[in-house]
């Protein structure tokens, strides 16, 4: 064998080991935790206050509906998320994410519930598990057809809200947006009394596709508890300065003193969640 055909051979064997190496890793950041049966999608309207008046976002989630576990996100932040990777960065600005940087497991672990989030004023993503509580329900008579679906009407209390919920009477799954469940059909449609928060059903589809625990596998978490998290987020509320600062710092912007004149506004933010409690 030829010195050339020597040195040949030991780059192959390099970039067959590296090649093997990445595979491995993406496998391991991307395995399927569950197998999703449906998808369904939501109109999410939310409203937070701010000095200047009440501020309404809207957003489009996704459930993924598993047989054991379902998953609830922002299908824009998604799509968002899949642009910015795949592009230059300096027209990132042009595209932009909501407040809803959340990502919801119900039944992961089992009879658990696990919160993937950022918290006001970081570029650092959480993760913690909590216990996967099931709202106490009253159901009543009244009905509605929410997508061509005769919807019956239930009402609870949870975590500091009460909610007025239409789930389908011909659709015998047992989830909804969010973090509810628990009624015998799925749940189409759901608000709170304030009508601050609220979500409907835009779309059901049925499918047989994996279902995994994030949609980026190169982003790092920091496990925390329910109750830091909620700590951190009050604390980057209360003082969005320090917030923005705190974050351009995170991301070694240049000339940060620059940048914070062009964002004069930087009231501070009602911190008024969809949980309370």
């Amino acid at each position: 064998m030829t010195l050339i055909k020597m040195l040949n051979f030991d780059i192959m064997k390099k970039a067959i080991i590296i090649l093997v190496f990445i595979c491995l890793y993406t496998n391991a950041n991307s395995q399927p935790i569950d197998t999703m049966f449906m998808k369904c999608q939501y109109k999410h309207k939310s409203t937070v206050q701010r000095r200047r008046g009440p501020m309404e976002e809207i957003d489009t989630m996704n459930l993924e509906i598993g047989k054991n576990i379902s998953k609830f996100y922002s299908y824009h932040n998604y799509m968002v998320d899949s642009i910015r990777s795949n592009s230059d960065p300096s027209i990132w600005m042009f595209y932009k994410t909501t407040s809803n940087q959340y990502t919801l497991f119900l039944n992961y672990p089992k009879n658990k519930t696990t919160v993937y989030d950022n918290a006001m004023g970081t570029v650092t993503y959480f993760e913690y598990t909590e216990a996967f509580e099931i709202p106490k329900w009253t159901v009543h008579n009244e009905t509605q057809t929410v997508l061509s679906h005769p919807c019956r009407k239930a009402t609870c209390r949870f975590r500091g809200r009460d909610y007025e919920a239409w789930y389908a009477i011909d659709i015998p799954i047992s989830r909804g947006p969010y973090k509810f469940s628990g009624l015998p059909g799925l749940i189409l449609k759901i608000a709170d009394t304030e009508n601050l928060y609220s979500f409907e059903c835009t779309g059901i589809e049925k499918v047989n596709a994996p279902m995994y625990k994030r949609y980026s596998k190169d982003v790092k978490t920091v496990r925390t508890t329910r109750e830091e998290f909620i700590s951190m987020n009050k604390k980057g509320y209360s003082n969005p300065t320090a917030a923005l600062e705190n974050m351009l710092k995170a991301v070694g912007a240049k000339n940060i003193d620059e940048i914070m004149k062009k964002f004069p506004d930087r009231s501070e933010v009602n911190y008024n969640p969809i949980e309370l409690e």
